[in-house]
């Protein structure tokens, strides 16, 4: 076995070196070599096994699909959504006109009709009738009727003050009050100190006797 080029250690270095070195390297050369052997057998097999496959299942699903699609099935969608449109269009155009050229003269002409008839009146009655007689309604209850009513209010209370209040304080109520504080209480005190002085000992005493039990 020669040496490696590229070896300048001692001789006696070289044999251990290889004992251990090599058979990594052979078994890595090894490694290298069965990949690519399995790289090769893995394209061959694309090739000539998954790519017909592929090629047939396309030939056999896929065009037969996209011919039925193309040459069965869009002309016919493609003549509805066509027609659809046309119709479409037409319906649209049939809206926009009678929108334009009838709805909208009906709806001008009631509009029209609406405001000469009802919404011009009532802004007259209301600029002309309606807003002068509630400005003199309102200058009438500010300057006329509230203080002629505030007026007789008080006049009304003054009347009933001076008929009815003070001939019910002088003729009555002073008087009840007077005899009340003059007569009656005066009195009222002179009876309660009689009795006291007279009759009160005894029925007292009396109450004593016979509301005291063994006596």
């Amino acid at each position: 076995m020669t040496r490696p080029n590229n070896y300048s250690g001692p001789s006696c270095l070289l044999w251990p070196v290889m004992v251990i070195v090599l058979p990594f390297r052979l078994a890595w050369e090894l490694l290298k070599l069965i990949g690519r052997g399995i790289g090769w057998v893995l394209v061959q097999f694309g090739r000539f096994v998954l790519r017909p496959i592929g090629i047939a299942l396309y030939y056999l699903l896929v065009k037969p699909v996209i011919w039925v699609w193309e040459t069965l099935l869009m002309p016919p969608l493609r003549l509805l959504g066509a027609f659809l449109a046309w119709i479409g269009r037409g319906l649209w155009a049939g809206l926009a006109w009678i929108g334009r050229y009838v709805l909208r003269p009906i709806a001008i002409g009631i509009g029209w009709v609406l405001n000469i008839l009802i919404v011009l009146p009532l802004m007259a009655l209301w600029r002309y009738v309606l807003a002068p007689i509630g400005r003199g309604i309102a200058w009438f209850w500010e300057n006329a009727l509230f203080p002629v009513l505030s007026w007789a209010w008080w006049a009304a209370g003054r009347v009933l003050y001076y008929t009815l209040v003070v001939p019910l304080k002088y003729l009555v109520a002073l008087p009840v009050r007077w005899v009340w504080t003059n007569l009656v209480r005066p009195v009222g005190r002179a009876l309660r100190a009689v009795w006291d002085a007279t009759f009160g000992p005894v029925f007292r005493w009396l109450n004593e006797i016979f509301s005291t039990p063994g006596r």
